[in-house]
């Protein structure tokens, strides 16, 4: 084993460095994993704006991953050599959340509830919710990823920009052998947290789905509701997306600027006279108020997008777009564990690899992370990889987003 451990730091806005720091160590009910590939998630704004999640600072970024196991305990039941991916967080496995296999970003102990009191998602903002927790910093709220090198005593591995990594045992999965890496890559936040939405709104074969406010959580939820034989009209104005999001299958595209994009909506739907699932991925109201219009009576709208940078309050009435349409509103950006082995088998699939194959845009080693965010912001990008062993087998854009921009010109 080596002796450090590299890690992705972000020490001011629009700058990346490489930092070596003390190889991890494990405890019991841990694992220790080589990683293979590191997501990008929403780090590119961490990276633009240098505005951390409650869970992060610049040293301690990225929550997505997969790899190998190289380190175990006695009673582990991964050995070493396993090939694994690892969810994100560190929930307690004893909580209403936990026992019922539900998604464990949202675990009892991480205080969500005190966030909301004080009015910030950002405990260095309000300084009370770390004494009534009796924690000194931030980054030891329970249930965050720091939480996991607190306990294992180690100075390093708790977040998945770094070469090695530690997963509580029950936060990790083990994938078949014929599994790629980048495909089971997108078991976090795309594919998978897409799946759980999904499944809780019930999609089925010929259900109308609408996404809105396309990114690479609109494109994970293209290619879920495509894997289950719906049909999908995508709400979004950025032509590069919306040529993506031909590629991986959607059927139908609908300009939000259009004067008639609802009229357009209803023609495409009859006598629904919206869509029976309206899924929002980007978090701004303006796609918002368009997705309470879209939702047919007693239609189902999941939201998976917010804005950290102001949170704003979506306006709803709630007479007319709620109670009198019979609208069951809802929302989670995580994985339940009880969909973990489904998300396996569908990743697995042939023909979501091949829509996954547009989904990802973007490779590069770790120490082009600066690359890799500026393409996230060029929002010419869907899922993006970082390879934190140096081993990125074509650095760069893909092949079929080179094909694609040629298109599009």
């Amino acid at each position: 084993m080596p002796k450090t451990n590299t890690v992705l730091t972000i020490p001011e806005p629009k700058r990346v460095a490489l930092k070596q720091k003390p190889f991890p160590k494990i405890a019991p009910g841990y694992s220790l994993m080589k990683v293979e590939i590191a997501p990008v998630c929403i780090e590119h704004q961490v990276y633009l704006e240098h505005r951390m999640e409650w869970h992060s600072d610049e040293e301690h970024q990225g929550h997505e991953g997969v790899g190998t196991i190289c380190e175990v305990l006695p009673g582990s039941r991964f050995k070493v050599g396993d090939r694994v991916i690892m969810y994100q967080g560190n929930p307690c496995q004893e909580c209403f959340v936990c026992t019922r296999g539900l998604s464990p970003t949202h675990c009892m102990e991480i205080p969500y509830e005190l966030f909301a009191e004080a009015g910030t998602q950002d405990p260095r903002a309000n300084l009370d919710i770390l004494q009534q927790l009796g924690v000194e910093s931030p980054l030891d709220v329970p249930g965050g990823l720091k939480d996991i090198e607190n306990k294992c005593g180690s100075e390093s591995g708790g977040f998945g920009f770094s070469q090695y990594r530690i997963g509580p045992d029950h936060m990790i999965q083990k994938i078949p052998d014929d599994l790629p890496f980048r495909y089971a890559a997108l078991a976090n936040c795309s594919l998978g947290c897409t799946y759980t939405g999904i499944e809780e709104m019930g999609v089925k074969k010929d259900d109308w789905v609408i996404v809105a406010g396309v990114g690479f959580i609109g494109f994970g939820s293209i290619i879920n509701a495509k894997y289950r034989g719906a049909r999908v009209i995508v709400l979004g104005r950025n032509p590069f997306r919306m040529e993506q999001a031909k590629k991986m299958g959607a059927d139908y595209i609908v300009n939000p600027d259009d004067e008639d994009w609802l009229e357009q909506i209803h023609a495409l739907t009859g006598d629904l006279k919206g869509a029976d699932h309206v899924i929002e991925a980007s978090g701004y109201p303006y796609y918002q108020k368009k997705c309470l219009k879209a939702v047919r009576r007693f239609g189902n709208m999941w939201l998976y997008g917010f804005l950290v940078e102001n949170n704003e309050p979506l306006p709803i009435h709630l007479l007319d777009e709620i109670h009198n349409r019979g609208v069951k509103l809802s929302g989670n950006h995580d994985v339940h564990v009880k969909h973990r082995e489904g998300l396996l088998r569908m990743l697995c699939n042939p023909e979501v690899q091949r829509m996954a194959d547009h989904l990802i845009t973007h490779e590069y080693n770790m120490s082009e992370g600066a690359e890799a965010f500026e393409a996230a912001l060029s929002k010419k990008a869907g899922k993006i990889f970082l390879y934190p062993q140096e081993n990125c087998p074509n650095s760069g854009p893909s092949a079929s987003l080179r094909e694609l921009e040629s298109a599009v010109r």
